[in-house]
């Protein structure tokens, strides 16, 4: 306070110092500029003023709506698809992956073993492919490198696909996966198990009427049931609806009505894949389509401790099981050694550092891989394809009830180091010839029309009983 007094500040009784005079000091020029500066304010400044307002208040108005809008900003705008799109396409490459082994030793670890579980498996599906009969639609695919990625793979199909179509031949097999109606027609004539199907649709305004009249959905069935749309088979489209009861239906009729229409017109954009450009060629050839289907039972998944539908994403190479990925527990991935890996933290999850998962395990224990691995490989054969994802139900306690729900022929799943080794083994058979090509009486007919029963498939000697679990 002393050294204060000496400086000229005065003291408060408090140990800070008053600054009140400085203040009023710098109000009174502040207020003397401002008289100064008003006398000199013409008419285009205050124009100016009012314009870079507007201007300002245009940009947010703008900004707002092209934010609801999706048109550059927003869930699905141009920047954000962009991002997202860039997004998926790094987290497979091979860059990406090494990178993560070098900051983290559990990613290492991950990567060693989905190194060593390829090697493992790498003469396995030689010898499958080599006894494997391809369908001459799947040989059209150019791929002349073995190290080749997994969206790399995906995009060459895509190409081969589009030019099918668009060429003189007009082929439409690529309906087996993107249309959802003879993809399920295409199970049930081979007598596969699927969830209850009710019908399908070719007018959305009689499936309306037949919806709420009672007709789509017969008295005492069970719920809930599920709207789909054929046309659109990517998750991106948001087409499916659980419709959860009669009494639900009955209440949501009017925001169900608008949903059917709008999905109805809606077609379908795989943007969030760099295969967008050929893919939407063949989806905006389909015709529209809708069908209902209903529920599969529920289980408890150990992780959350949920009831929920399971499922098993299973990937196929030449007729034969590599691995499959999971719609419960966090991020799990089951090998054909049963080995159950999952990302259970955040930051395991961001680099791809997998542990063993100590939940679950009934899969293994109650013996549903053998199940799941045999139906996967059955569909393919029967497809006679080179690369397709089956997609199964299973119910825990009854491993003879597993159904199967979807197929995927472009799959955009998450594979963590698994990445790097899937699509060696897709290549290789094709830059080395492994698989023969068939040659049967129905070599000629698209792949959807692929029917076992009739002796009408690619793969007959391979598949030593009819389709398991009908």
């Amino acid at each position: 306070p002393g050294d204060m007094e000496n400086q000229g500040i005065e003291h408060s009784g408090t140990n800070l110092p008053s600054i009140t005079p400085s203040i009023s000091h710098r109000v009174q020029q502040f207020h003397k500029m401002v008289k100064k500066k008003a006398r000199n304010i013409t008419w285009r400044d205050i124009n100016m003023v009012v314009a870079v307002f507007i201007l300002l208040l245009t940009m947010r108005v703008t900004y707002n709506a092209m934010y609801e809008r999706n048109i550059v900003f927003g869930e699905k705008g141009a920047l954000t698809k962009f991002i997202i799109n860039r997004q998926r396409h790094i987290s497979q490459t091979q860059i990406y992956l090494h990178f993560w082994t070098y900051v983290d030793d559990g990613a290492a670890t991950t990567w060693h073993k989905a190194k060593a579980y390829y090697e493992s498996q790498r003469p396995l599906f030689e010898k499958a492919a080599r006894e494997f009969e391809l369908h001459p639609y799947w040989t059209r695919t150019k791929i002349d490198r073995i190290d080749a990625g997994w969206y790399e793979m995906i995009g060459l199909r895509a190409k081969a696909m589009a030019e099918m179509y668009e060429g003189a031949e007009h082929r439409d097999d690529f309906r087996i996966e993107k249309d959802k109606c003879q993809m399920y027609k295409f199970f049930t004539q081979n007598g596969f198990r699927t969830a209850k199907i009710y019908g399908y649709w070719d007018d959305y305004q009689k499936f309306t009427e037949d919806l709420f009249s009672g007709v789509a959905i017969p008295p005492n069935s069970s719920w809930p049931n599920f709207f789909k749309c054929c046309h659109l088979t990517q998750g991106s489209s948001e087409s499916t609806k659980m419709l959860k009861s009669e009494k639900w239906l009955k209440e949501n009729k009017e925001e169900m009505t608008k949903f059917i229409k709008e999905k109805w017109e809606y077609r379908a954009d795989d943007w969030e894949r760099p295969w967008a450009k050929d893919m939407n060629k063949l989806t905006d050839s389909l015709v529209p389509g809708i069908m209902v289907q209903g529920p599969y039972p529920q289980s408890l998944e150990d992780w959350g401790q949920d009831q929920t539908v399971l499922e098993l994403k299973v990937e196929t190479f030449w007729g034969r099981a590599y691995l499959a990925s999971a719609n419960f527990g966090r991020d799990t991935i089951i090998l054909r050694d049963g080995s159950i890996e999952v990302f259970p933290s955040e930051w395991e999850n961001r680099v791809n550092a997998h542990v063993e998962s100590p939940y679950n395990t009934w899969i293994r224990e109650e013996g549903h891989l053998q199940r799941v691995w045999d139906l996967a490989e059955t569909a393919a054969k029967i497809m006679g394809i080179d690369q397709v994802r089956i997609d199964i139900f299973i119910k825990r306690g009854d491993p003879d009830a597993i159904a199967i729900n979807e197929n995927s022929i472009s799959s955009g799943m998450g594979y963590r180091a698994h990445f790097e080794f899937m699509p060696k083994i897709w290549a290789q058979g094709h830059v080395e010839k492994w698989y023969k090509t068939y040659q049967g009486e129905a070599k000629s007919l698209p792949v959807y029309d692929m029917n076992y029963p009739k002796k009408q498939c690619p793969n007959q000697h391979l598949i030593t009983k009819p389709p398991p679990y009908v």
